[in-house]
């Protein structure tokens, strides 16, 4: 069980007790033998004390006026007070709940129900340790032994954390002091060992599982030495039971068997090493001893001094490489690589050794994790370098598109551009005062015909001289209808209306240009004979 959970339990039953039994009586014998818990009757020849065993059980002794030196009750305050003292220090990983619930049992109900307490100023200051660790860990902090790691941390060191938590099932487990629960604590060093050899956590485990390993052992051979004693019991007395009883006894027996082998079986797929046995089965305590005489060999070959060390050497490289300081990093590692006293049997990686004959890496060990994340480091800097050359590369394309685009158009024709050319002198439309108009194409003039002068009348024209009449809205397309000459659009062979040159319209007042005159007479000429030959005048005269 989770040590912060076994710790809330005992807290908690603590605190459920009656009034009555919270109080501690100290009862001094002559012989030099103390005996605390409750006085429950007191008379003139006697005093009877029931003195707790367990959470549980509680063994009441009667002890004789003339054996006892002296007697001392404790004030229920100061029995409370001392169960609040054993709050702090608090245990690692202790979660949210469990602080809120230390909170209100313990110095919220003491400073409730003792408040003229003589300790009072001492509950105080737990309540305040107390609420100070309770807002850390809401805030995503956790204590491990002593110390608290940032949720940045965990991130960070997320290798050491995990080894610390597996050093602490291990202890947890070795308290149990039964071979389940020392199966429990080898199987933790077994993961320590295999993942984080090399971290802080392992020396400690190490020297852990070299008094667990022998006191496995003394319980295994005793189990061994007493399994077919107990094994014929059950025999005889499953003979001398009803039949109903003993169908009843041999069904659970069979189904304990059977889950006791299920889990061997999983164990072993799993690969683990310490599986569970069974502990009516012979073969399997026979098995647990022979693992653990050979393990204890093995164990006590590490030389826990040359490994703490290492440890430490490998942990400073771990917060340099945080700081991202790898050349410093990498020297820590080859410092701790060259220390004597890897785990004897173990096989270096295949991957090349930080230093010269010494301190091959495991796979999965502390060592091997940080050549890893300097790994990672390096490959990281080095994707940055290759983005940033190729921004700088897509930068100085763009940047050349750019220049070459306005090359391109600074040296375009104006037939490439799709505009006239600009009159020579400027740009733009002249006015009626020969001045160009502003922001105005210049727009080439048209040919005059000298016909379409003639014709020409003010229809175009504003009736003031020069002014242009305002355009009509557009009608939709029709073959049918032409626009009217003086318009300046006519239709396309599509049937599409555009714009032409309209011919410059001749102004009545200044009369016709002097070069016209001779072809206008002979044109009047022409047409005056035509039209005679037609009638019939000025022919030949008949015979008559």
């Amino acid at each position: 069980m989770n040590p912060t959970k076994i710790l809330l339990l005992l807290f908690l039953v603590a605190t459920v007790l009656p009034a009555s039994s919270l109080r501690a009586d100290e009862i001094k014998l002559k012989s030099g033998q103390t005996l605390n818990g409750r006085i429950t009757y007191e008379a003139a020849d006697i005093v009877k004390i029931e003195i707790p065993i367990s959470a549980s059980i509680k063994e009441t002794k009667i002890i004789g006026r003339a054996d006892i030196e002296t007697i001392v009750k404790d004030a229920p305050d100061d029995v409370e007070f001392n169960k609040i003292q054993k709050l702090v220090p608090t245990a690692s990983m202790v979660n949210v709940d469990a602080y809120r619930k230390m909170l209100e049992t313990g110095p919220d109900a003491f400073l409730k129900n003792f408040p003229d307490s003589k300790h009072l100023p001492k509950v105080r200051e737990i309540r305040a340790t107390l609420a100070d660790e309770l807002d850390k860990v809401e805030r995503g902090f956790m204590k491990l032994e002593g110390d608290w790691l940032s949720p940045q941390d965990k991130v960070a060191y997320k290798e050491l954390v995990e080894s610390k938590i597996r050093l602490l099932r291990m202890e947890s487990n070795v308290k149990g002091n039964n071979y389940n629960n020392f199966i429990a604590a080898m199987r933790e060093f077994e993961v320590i060992e295999e993942n984080f050899s090399g971290s802080p956590a392992f020396p400690k485990a190490i020297e852990l599982a070299k008094q667990v390993v022998p006191a496995l052992g003394r319980q295994l051979q005793s189990m061994a030495a007493a399994v077919d004693y107990q094994n014929a019991e059950y025999e005889k007395a499953m003979a001398g039971s009803t039949p109903e009883s003993r169908l009843q006894l041999t069904a659970a027996r069979e189904r304990e068997d059977r889950n006791y082998a299920d889990s061997v079986a999983a164990d072993k797929k799993a690969g683990i090493k310490w599986v569970q046995f069974n502990p009516r089965n012979k073969q399997g305590i026979e098995e647990a001893l022979r693992l653990a005489a050979t393990e204890l060999g093995r164990i006590q070959a590490y030389d826990t001094a040359a490994l703490t060390k290492q440890a430490a050497l490998l942990v400073e490289a771990d917060k340099l490489i945080a700081a991202e300081k790898i050349a410093e990093a990498k020297t820590k590692i080859a410092e701790a690589a060259d220390i004597v006293g890897q785990s004897p049997g173990t096989t270096p990686s295949k991957s090349k050794s930080t230093s010269k004959g010494k301190g091959n890496a495991k796979a999965g060990s502390y060592l091997a994790i940080l050549n890893g994340k300097i790994s990672d480091h390096l490959a990281e800097e080095q994707a940055k370098v290759k983005a940033k050359e190729a921004a700088s590369e897509s930068e100085a394309l763009t940047a050349n598109l750019r220049k070459k685009e306005e090359e391109v158009k600074a040296n375009e024709t104006p037939e490439e551009t799709g505009k006239p050319a600009p009159e020579e002198g400027g740009s733009g439309e002249k006015t009626k005062e020969g001045e160009m108009k502003e922001g105005e194409e210049n727009v080439e003039k048209p040919v005059v015909d000298e016909f379409a002068a003639l014709g020409a009348t003010t229809k175009g024209t504003s009736k003031k001289t020069g002014e242009k009449e305002k355009e009509t809205p557009k009608k939709p397309k029709s073959k049918s209808k032409k626009a009217p000459a003086d318009e300046g659009t006519g239709e396309d062979e599509d049937g599409e209306v555009v714009k032409k040159p309209r011919p410059a319209a001749v102004v009545e007042e200044e009369g016709l240009p002097f070069w016209v005159i001779p072809g206008g007479i002979t044109l009047l000429a022409v047409i005056g004979i035509a039209v005679m030959k037609i009638l019939g005048i000025g022919g030949k005269k008949s015979a008559d």
